[in-house]
C-alpha cells in the first residue's frame, strides 16, 4: 500500500480520503475493489472509526466509492458521462479583454465536433451558486473533466478540494518566447531602449504567476543578450486605466522615456496608446510600440500596429486535444496544455517602411 504520512496542517479525516482517493485514481484499488471495514481502516491508519466515517462520506461525495448495506465499501466505477465542465472565474462578458468571450464562444463551437457535451459555470463573485452548483455536480459524478478560465481564488479552492478531478487551463501561452521574439524584433529595428510590459498583473496571487513573469525576463534578457540593448521588463496591471495612468507617468519625464515600448497586454496597450495621443507623442516617430493581440480583438490606433497575434480558436483546439488525451491515460489534477507562440504580424509602429 503507498505509505501514508499525515502531516498538521489538513484535517486528519481528509488527509486519509486524499489517500484513499489516490490509491483509487491510480489504480491500486481498481474498480469494485472491496474497501476494508471501517475498523480495519481505523487500525490500518490509527486513527478512531469516527474519523474513517468521515473520510469515508468525502470519497461518497467525490463519486469514488458507494457503501452498501451489509455488504460493505466497494470503489466506484470511474466512468463518466461525457460532460465537461467550462468555469469562468470572473464574468468572461464583464472583461475588458475579449478574449475570455471568444474563448467560450470556441468552445461551444469545437466541443460538439468532438463528442463532447459543454455545461457552462460563471462565478460572478457575489451571490453566485455557480462554483456550489459545480461542486454538486462533482459530487454526483456528473462532470467528467473540468476547464478553468480566468481562475478565481473561490475557483481555485473547489478545483483543490477534489484532487481526483482532471482539470486544465485553456490558455498556454509561451511567455519566454513570445517576448523573446518581440524584443528581437525592435532590436533588429534598431532600437536599444526598450522597454516591456508584463502580461501578469501588479500583484502575482500564483506560483504559476511567478513562474510566467520570470518567464517574460528570460525572454527578454536573452534577445537583449550580446546586442548592447538595455531592456527592462516592468508590471503594470492588466486593465486600460492602468495602460494610461503608467503610461502617461512615464513619457511625461522626457529623461525616462524608452525608444520602444512591447506591451505584452493587449487591454493595457488600449490605455497606454490614449496616454501619447494626450501627450502629443508620435508612433513611431517618437516611440515604437509592439504589443500582443488575441486574433479578432482589433483596437483604434493612429497607425497600423506591429503585434504579436495569438489565436483563441487554436487554444482552444489544443486545450481540448490536451483534454481529450488526459482522459483517455486517465490523468487527475491539473493538466498543462503545450504553449503557444505568438506570432510576429509587422505593422507600421515599429518604423517599418
Amino acid at each position: 500500500m503507498t505509505a501514508f504520512e499525515a502531516v498538521t496542517s489538513r484535517p486528519l479525516q481528509i488527509q486519509i480520503a486524499d489517500h484513499l482517493a489516490r490509491r483509487i485514481i491510480s489504480g491500486e484499488l481498481p474498480d469494485g475493489a472491496r474497501l476494508p471495514s471501517t475498523l480495519e481502516l481505523a487500525e490500518i491508519y490509527h486513527v478512531t472509526p469516527v474519523t474513517i466515517h468521515k473520510s469515508l462520506q468525502h470519497l461518497v461525495q467525490r463519486q469514488l466509492i458507494e457503501r452498501m448495506p451489509r455488504r460493505g465499501t466497494f470503489v466506484r466505477s470511474r466512468e463518466r458521462v461525457n460532460v465537461i465542465g467550462l468555469a469562468f472565474g470572473k464574468n468572461p462578458f464583464l472583461h475588458q479583454s475579449l478574449l475570455y468571450s471568444q474563448l467560450l464562444e470556441q468552445f461551444q463551437q469545437q466541443t460538439p465536433e468532438r463528442d463532447l457535451n459543454l455545461k457552462v459555470y460563471f462565478d460572478f463573485q457575489s451571490g453566485s451558486r455557480a462554483l456550489f452548483d459545480l461542486e454538486q455536480d462533482l459530487a454526483r459524478g456528473e462532470i467528467k473533466a473540468v476547464i478553468a478560465s480566468n481562475r478565481s481564488p473561490r475557483l481555485t479552492r473547489v478545483l483543490d478540494d477534489h484532487p481526483e478531478l482532471t482539470w486544465l487551463e485553456p490558455v498556454g501561452l509561451d511567455q519566454r518566447g513570445t517576448v523573446k521574439k518581440g524584443v528581437q524584433y525592435l532590436i533588429e529595428r534598431g532600437y536599444r531602449k526598450i522597454l516591456v510590459v508584463s502580461m501578469l498583473p501588479k500583484v502575482l496571487e500564483y506560483e504559476d504567476f511567478r513562474a510566467f513573469f520570470h518567464d517574460e525576463q528570460q525572454g527578454a534578457a536573452e534577445a537583449a543578450a550580446g546586442s548592447g540593448a538595455d531592456v527592462e521588463v516592468v508590471r503594470w496591471g492588466q486593465t486600460d486605466t492602468d495602460g494610461y495612468e503608467m503610461g502617461k507617468a512615464l513619457f511625461a519625464d522626457r529623461t525616462r522615456r524608452p525608444d520602444a515600448v512591447l506591451v505584452n497586454h493587449d487591454v493595457v496597450c488600449r490605455g497606454l496608446l490614449l496616454a501619447l495621443m494626450e501627450l502629443g507623442l508620435k508612433i513611431p516617430r517618437d516611440i515604437a510600440l509592439l504589443t500582443h493581440m488575441n486574433h479578432g480583438c482589433e483596437f483604434a490606433s493612429p497607425v497600423p500596429l506591429s503585434i504579436l497575434e495569438v489565436d483563441p480558436a487554436r487554444m482552444v483546439s489544443l486545450c481540448l486535444d490536451t483534454l481529450t488525451k488526459a482522459l483517455a491515460a486517465g490523468a487527475s489534477g491539473h493538466v498543462v496544455i503545450p504553449k503557444l507562440t505568438a506570432e510576429l504580424i509587422p505593422g507600421r509602429s515599429c518604423g517599418e517602411p
